[in-house]
């Protein structure tokens, strides 16, 4: 099985996408785009539908941009083609990523078990946060679960029930999609890292949602002071009273069982 890669991008985004056809193309990576919407595109009714303003205050520490939204309702269309797809998982990448790893052994490894991946989330683009366990060794790289996810959602693998378990969460959206999924305890979909990095941000690539974010911080210093501190101890309350046994997570079943000695990352 080789795996594909969904690329999400804007259609305007010519550069980018001619970039990431050679970036794919080196490793011979079989690829697809999928058109994002630009947040200035959105129409009043599906922003109203999709971006929850009262529960973005109780969740989140600012409000979100236009395309922060936009970014999240891309990702839940990959998500919902994948679902309903045949394929066992996908390789999801920005059209701002590039490898600072060969791909290949990693990915020729993991296609040789591709149900194992079916329920869970793989990220490529950070490092593991500390409490890290090792869950399996494949190819050159290590499967790491950590309670501290990195942020950006640059480049994944996600396969295909990790997928419609996201979709049919159908939560409005509250919060960036990467700090979202930071919140496992929520969503339920066990989530792993690389020990190594595989995926960045290519460096010369301005962000889209990046240039926005500082338009829509609220208020006074105070104010973003106190959401922030609210934000910052809901998250870390519930990091703490969820601790993560990669035994008992379901969905990593098909993983432990073929190599059920779980290792502390250091």
């Amino acid at each position: 099985m080789s795996i594909k890669a969904v690329i999400l991008s804007l259609p305007k985004d010519v550069e980018r996408r001619r970039s990431c056809e050679l970036e794919l193309d080196r490793f011979s990576l079989a690829h697809e785009f999928s058109d994002a919407i630009s947040g200035d595109q959105l129409e009043e009714l599906h922003l109203l539908q999709s971006y929850d303003a009262g529960i973005n205050r109780r969740k989140f520490k600012r409000p979100l941009s236009r395309n922060e939204v936009a970014c999240t309702l891309g990702h839940r269309q990959i998500w919902q083609k994948i679902a309903n797809s045949e394929d066992h998982m996908c390789l999801v990448l920005e059209d701002d990523a590039t490898f600072v790893q060969n791909p290949t052994s990693f990915l020729d490894a993991i296609s040789h078990c591709p149900e194992c991946f079916e329920e869970v989330m793989v990220k490529l683009d950070g490092p593991p946060g500390k409490n890290a366990q090792i869950v399996r060794s494949v190819a050159d790289q290590s499967l790491v679960l950590s309670d501290r996810l990195p942020p950006r959602t640059t480049g994944y693998i996600i396969g295909r029930r990790a997928a419609a378990r996201l979709i049919a969460l159908d939560a409005p959206i509250a919060r960036p999609i990467d700090i979202d999924l930071k919140f496992y305890w929520e969503h339920k979909v066990p989530i792993l890292t690389l020990q190594q990095q595989m995926i960045a941000e290519r460096a010369a690539v301005d962000s889209n949602i990046e240039s926005t974010r500082q338009e829509t911080k609220p208020g006074s210093s105070f104010s973003r002071f106190v959401r922030n501190t609210l934000y910052q101890a809901s998250y870390t309350y519930g990091r703490l009273s969820h601790p993560l046994d990669p035994h008992t997570i379901e969905g990593l079943g098909p993983l432990m069982q073929t190599e059920s000695r779980v290792r502390t990352c250091i």
